[in-house]
């Protein structure tokens, strides 16, 4: 169907996971990708080939989207290629390895999970919407967690306060960018089978006390999600805009 047909976007963290899933369905829709990572060249050297086995334009950036000025070479090298960018996914995120009590939790815990997590979706987005504005057409997808609603089961104190800011990212910006035909949501995964879960749920024995609270009862799939996020992009979902949308097979306690 071809429903992204002309269009580009920017997937952050698109190595790996649910951004490597966006890239290729986002592809198959006819969409070019930039293809943003931070370490894994190899993976985002790999995704670029199968999107190009679609047929399709692709372009690796290097780059930490916890780094202001790293944000704008991104955009900047995306620009040169593609002439454009129709569509910002913010999914890079991550989240500290250990557990870490809140009596323990240092500035420099708080200020290294905010500037993933959070401050890299506002300083993308503030970085295409200029170009969006002008073209009068723009979709942009925040990545946020189940943690956001429901509270952190691992332990993860600052992801948890990130991921709900990113819900109010969405609130605060929906409204006075509708006029310019750009539509933003959030979409809220539950346990999705990425390598980011697994790590963070590194036994069998942590996996099935998890799905006893999904009453699906499995995990979900990267490309379950990637499906709605490309939905979300589309002429589909024109009256789709500052919404929260979760994907988390029925678990929200």
């Amino acid at each position: 169907m071809n429903e992204l047909e002309n269009k580009c976007a920017l997937i952050t963290g698109a190595s790996r996971g649910i951004g490597a899933a966006c890239a290729k369905v986002m592809a198959r829709e006819g969409a070019g990708i930039i293809i943003n990572y931070f370490q894994n060249k190899t993976a985002a050297i790999e995704l670029s080939n199968e999107i190009q086995k679609l047929g399709r334009r692709s372009k690796i950036v290097q780059g930490d989207v916890s780094d202001q000025n790293q944000i704008k070479k991104i955009i900047k090298i995306g620009l040169e290629e593609f002439g454009k960018i129709d569509i910002l996914v913010n999914n890079a995120g991550m989240h500290l390895r250990n557990t870490i009590p809140i009596e323990q939790l240092s500035i420099e815990d708080w200020t290294k999970s905010l500037n993933i997590n959070l401050l890299s979706q506002f300083w993308c987005i503030q970085a295409v919407i200029e170009g969006m504005k002008k073209n009068h057409w723009g979709r942009i997808i925040n990545i946020s967690s189940i943690t956001s609603q429901r509270g952190s089961i691992s332990g993860d104190i600052c992801y948890t306060v990130a991921k709900a800011g990113v819900n109010g990212l969405t609130k605060a910006l929906f409204q006075q960018m509708a006029e310019y035909n750009i539509l933003i949501n959030t979409v809220s995964p539950g346990t999705i089978e990425t390598p980011g879960t697994l790590a963070v749920l590194p036994t069998q024995k942590i996996i099935n006390e998890y799905l006893k609270k999904i009453p699906i009862g499995r995990m979900g799939t990267a490309e379950e999600t990637a499906e709605l996020i490309c939905f979300l992009c589309s002429e589909r979902a024109s009256y789709i805009t500052g919404q929260l949308i979760s994907v988390n097979g029925g678990a929200y306690v």
